[in-house]
Formats: C-alpha cells, sequence, structure tokens
C-alpha cells in the first residue's frame, strides 16, 4: 500500500499518540512528600543532583540549592496522588474526566501539560511497558 506524505505523517501522528497514551507515568521514588497544614495541598521536596566534574566544581563555587520543593495545590495533589505507577496516562486521562465532568480532550490537554511540568521538575517518570 502507498501512502501520501500526509498520511504518512497522520499515522506517525496516531503512532505517537497512542504510545502517550500506554505511557506509565511513576512516582519519583527520590521524592518526599510534605504535609501541610492546608489538607488541599502537599508540599514536595526532590534532591538535586550535580553529576558532571564541571557542575559539581560550580557547585562548590556557587553553593547553590541542593534541594528544591514545590508546593502542589488541591488539585495538583489529586492529579500526583492518582499516579501510582500501574495506571498508563489514557486510563489517568479517562479517571480524571469523569471525576472532574471533563471531555477526553479536555482532560488530556490539563493533565498532559501538567505531566510534563511534573517530569521536567524530576517529580514524575514515565515508563512504558515491554513492546510498546
Amino acid at each position: 500500500m502507498i501512502f501520501s506524505k500526509s498520511q504518512a505523517s497522520t499515522q506517525a501522528q496516531e503512532g505517537a499518540f497512542r504510545q502517550a497514551l500506554d505511557a506509565v507515568p511513576a512516582r519519583n521514588n527520590a521524592v518526599r512528600i510534605i504535609p501541610t497544614a492546608n489538607p488541599d495541598e502537599i508540599e514536595v521536596e526532590i534532591s538535586l543532583r550535580y553529576d558532571s566534574a564541571f557542575l559539581g566544581i560550580m557547585r562548590k563555587i556557587f553553593k547553590p540549592a541542593d534541594k528544591k520543593k514545590y508546593i502542589l495545590d488541591k488539585m495538583g495533589k489529586r492529579v500526583y496522588e492518582s499516579i501510582d505507577g500501574r495506571k498508563n496516562f489514557g486510563e489517568l486521562i479517562d479517571e480524571f474526566a469523569a471525576k472532574e465532568k471533563l471531555t477526553f480532550f479536555e482532560s488530556r490537554a490539563l493533565l498532559g501539560q501538567y505531566m510534563r511540568t511534573l517530569a521536567k521538575n524530576g517529580l514524575i517518570v514515565a515508563t512504558f511497558p515491554k513492546g510498546a
């Protein structure tokens, strides 16, 4: 079967979309959860690593922080706590959509952005099932 360039691009996008839905987000074990006075939020703390020799030298000179803390609000807390390392992104989207009365696409947009932020800050990692 021969595909046009746009059909091939669409198929590639669909494949990437399906692969993203299969990703299983998991909490980083190095994150420490700190309860706050407000039951609707949590504080999380992660140790920062400086692995390269250059960064090690810069660390000795400038003495940057060795830990970073984040406050997760009510919605952030709910999302973070729903990440159990077993449910894939698609399941989390469906669960969040049902709880918040959102469409799949609204839920995907909100969770996708939030998960990127959590991953960027080292609070979660994405794992992929074997064969995905």
